[in-house]
């Protein structure tokens, strides 16, 4: 929020320098994103529910943002993070067959434009990860096909390998719905923690699930992907827990999973611990949810 009304204020060399701060640390979240995520968020992010009117307002003071400082690679990444937002917005959440004509022209027009930008901002010197990842972004809404996708992928984790978000948007490109067969997002999944030693191979197979669970795609993950494994899910939350022993997000996320798991019995104690305090973050303020999944797992 705060980097928000630095934008809002004209405070670019502020965000320059918070953004390279932020790339050099390669801070991140228990969650295993990077803080330079939420970064591009809070400059760029759209609000579906805004009238147009506003969207626009909002995208110009980016592109004031680029005509003040032409050669930064930020502002042209958080121009385009914006654009596919506005894009999306134009299209609507629905599937294939709910978008209208005028919503998919125009939903092609503005990722079109966030290419331009990222292409813009790609002969800059600046290389920050956040560009490939809002790349993969426009690939997923441009349907780009698996060779060319999995070139910018490739490319993406050799230049940053530690950067989640190539990840997690690779889970969701390989969604049947979008461009994947049944199991392959799974198999990714499982590839990839299989890449990493100890512990950290469940963490990132945990983090993987974690990110699907938050897309919101699925009433049940693993009656909707039965090929993930609940047991490795665990695993890596069991020792998230042991890292983050007072996350109420890591406790939340658990006890989320095990409802969707059917396990009772890891989801008690968890509810037990959480109490009423309901993290929002994870719970998407969705009280009824939260009511409904705490009496399951408290009930004898």
């Amino acid at each position: 929020m705060a980097a928000r009304q630095q934008l809002t204020d004209g405070d670019f060399d502020t965000l320059e320098k918070t953004a390279q701060a932020l790339r050099d640390s390669k801070e991140s979240y228990i969650h295993g994103s990077w803080a330079l995520k939420s970064f591009y968020l809070g400059v760029a992010d759209i609000d579906y529910s805004l009238p147009d009117a506003q969207c626009i307002e909002f995208l110009n003071k980016i592109r004031a943002w680029i005509s003040a400082k032409p050669n930064s690679a930020t502002a042209h990444i958080a121009l385009a993070h914006a654009l596919i937002d506005y894009a999306w917005k134009a299209r609507g959440i629905g599937w294939g067959d709910s978008v209208s004509g005028e919503g998919g022209t125009l939903m092609e027009e503005r990722l079109a434009e966030a290419q331009k930008a990222l292409e813009e901002a790609r002969k800059l010197p600046t290389k920050c990860p956040e560009w490939w990842a809002t790349a993969q972004s426009v690939a997923l809404g441009q349907s780009w096909d698996k060779k060319r996708y999995f070139a910018l992928f490739d490319e993406a984790t050799k230049l940053e390998p530690d950067y989640i978000d190539f990840y997690s948007n690779t889970v969701l490109y390989l969604q049947p719905r979008w461009h994947g067969e049944e199991g392959e997002s799974e198999k990714f999944i499982e590839d990839h923690a299989n890449d990493r030693n100890g512990v950290d191979a469940d963490i990132f197979y945990a983090r993987m699930v974690w990110s699907l669970d938050s897309r919101r795609l699925d009433k049940n993950l693993f009656d909707a992907h039965p090929a993930l494994s609940w047991a490795r899910t665990a695993s890596g939350f069991d020792q998230l827990l042991k890292r983050y022993p007072d996350s109420l997000s890591v406790k939340s996320e658990y006890a989320r999973l095990c409802f969707k798991a059917h396990d009772k019995k890891r989801a008690s104690p968890l509810y037990q611990q959480i109490g009423l305090n309901m993290d929002v973050r994870v719970w998407f303020d969705d009280v009824a949810s939260f009511r409904v999944y705490r009496k399951w797992a408290l009930e004898e």
